[in-house]
Order: C-alpha cells, then structure tokens, then sequence
C-alpha cells in the first residue's frame, strides 16, 4: 500500500496542472455552457479543459502567464 501511495504521489505531483485543466477548466466551461444553454457534449468541455491542461503542462506555467 505505501508502494501505491508513492506511486499515486509522484503521479500527482508529474501531471497536477493537467488533472486540474481537466476537472476545474473542464467544469467551468460545462457550467457556462449549461448557462448559455450550449446544447453539446460535456465531453466537448472537458477535452478543451484537458487540453488547456496539456499545454500548461508542456510550456510550464499556464497560458495566461508569460
């Protein structure tokens, strides 16, 4: 179970902007699509959070910031 838990740890600490791209972004943008009564996927929102994500994984800082 430790094993597990470093494993789960280090995975975390690798890739946190990208599992955050997915679950805040990509629930942001469900909600304000929901608002605007944007009749598509959710899946479309997150996959735009998780590329949000991906990017500020590859570039180091998010897209907002120089």
């Amino acid at each position: 179970m430790a094993k597990f838990n470093e494993i789960l740890s280090d995975h975390i600490a690798k890739w946190n902007m990208v599992w955050f791209g997915l679950i805040f972004w990509g629930s942001v943008f469900n909600a304000v699509a929901k608002h605007y009564e944007i009749l598509t996927s959710s899946l479309l929102w997150y996959s735009i959070g998780l590329l949000f994500g991906i990017i500020a994984k590859l570039r180091g800082t998010w897209l907002w910031k120089v």
